[in-house]
């Protein structure tokens, strides 16, 4: 073979390619899933800012009537009253609304609740007490504590024969954390004015004339439930102190202790209270209108849901349930604020 052949240098020589020249090519992958995160959530704010502009107004409250019934005639409306009571706004617009509304004769207050915190549920019961047009409770799974407190007002009230009620009585809740402190090396103190400016406080024993003094508060705010169910449902003082010990009762032994008028079904309460406001025929329903949410509503708290626990924003309720999914437990139920509670024990 020719040695000048095997010499012979090719005319396209392949260069070699540096790796210096790939890196400063090539694309970083975080840098490509950042820009398409990016990207797609851009479009996810487009797409919720106009669906919410149409949906409802933004930064303005709709406006609109409470019930909404598309047709003049007789109506009954039905307002229920469900969760723990924690605020009484929502309950008492509904009623002033059924109130004031001409088309509206008569309601039906549904009750499925566990009760609550005391003073909501004292002014819900007043509103019930003085409403001026028919109206009948009627019960559902639950009507314990501060919600027989709201029903005590009604001046007719219809209970299934399982349903559970009763439970006349106050509670306070406290927590001691002194151990826990102590184990963790924290040590916390309080400057006050007086002696129970700091009563309750987590970090140390509850000291006797502190016990005493809350048991004063429980015992005063029993008394006021307890004149109230005396008053509302015909009863004698030493009736109802015989069971205001907390107790739940089933609908039948509601009725047997004069606690309840009827037991029946929600159809059996409309029919009376129908009957009540002198509607002919079959009578028709009206509920209260539920408020479409708009970005204000969403972001900044407004359900428009007609529950009775506490309005929280999206943001407050993503936080709860993601806690929920930590602790295994819900936490906006187990977490309340200090006060006075008509609540059963079981709906704590």
């Amino acid at each position: 073979m020719d040695q000048n052949q095997d010499n012979q240098t090719p005319s396209n020589p392949v260069q070699p390619v540096r790796v210096n020249e790939i890196k400063k090519h090539s694309m970083n992958p975080l840098a490509i899933v950042l820009g398409i995160s990016a990207v797609l959530f851009g479009l996810f704010l487009v797409f919720s800012f106009v669906y919410f502009l149409m949906k409802g107004s933004m930064w303005k409250d709709n406006e609109h009537d409470v019930f909404s019934s598309g047709k003049s005639g007789e109506y009954v409306a039905e307002i229920e009253l469900k969760g723990v009571i924690m605020d009484s706004h929502k309950i008492l617009k509904q009623l002033k609304a059924a109130e004031e509304e001409k088309d509206i004769k008569a309601v039906v207050l549904r009750l499925n609740s566990p009760g609550g915190s005391v003073a909501p549920s004292q002014e819900i019961y007043e509103a019930v007490k003085a409403f001026p047009k028919p109206l009948v409770v009627s019960m559902e799974s639950v009507a314990a504590s501060g919600a027989f407190y709201v029903a005590a007002g009604a001046k007719h009230v219809y209970a299934n024969a399982g349903t559970l009620t009763g439970s006349i009585g106050v509670i306070m809740e406290f927590i001691n954390l002194k151990k826990l402190y102590e184990w963790a090396k924290v040590e916390r103190f309080t400057i006050n004015t007086g002696k129970f400016k700091d009563s309750g406080s987590e970090y140390r024993d509850m000291r006797p004339d502190e016990r005493a003094y809350f048991q004063s508060l429980v015992s005063d705010t029993l008394e006021q439930f307890k004149a109230a169910v005396a008053e509302g449902r015909h009863m004698t003082p030493e009736e109802v102190t015989a069971i205001a010990d907390g107790r739940v009762f089933s609908g039948m032994q509601a009725k047997k202790l004069k606690l309840v008028d009827d037991i029946g079904t929600f159809k059996d309460a409309l029919a009376y209270i129908a009957k009540e406001a002198k509607i002919k025929g079959t009578p028709k329903i009206v509920h209260p209108s539920k408020k479409s949410a708009g970005l204000k509503e969403l972001l900044m708290g407004g359900d428009e849901e007609d529950g009775f626990e506490e309005e929280s924003s999206f943001l407050d309720r993503l936080v709860a349930k993601v806690s929920d999914r930590l602790l295994g437990a819900n936490a906006e139920n187990q977490i309340r604020p200090a006060g006075l509670y008509a609540l059963w024990g079981a709906g704590r």
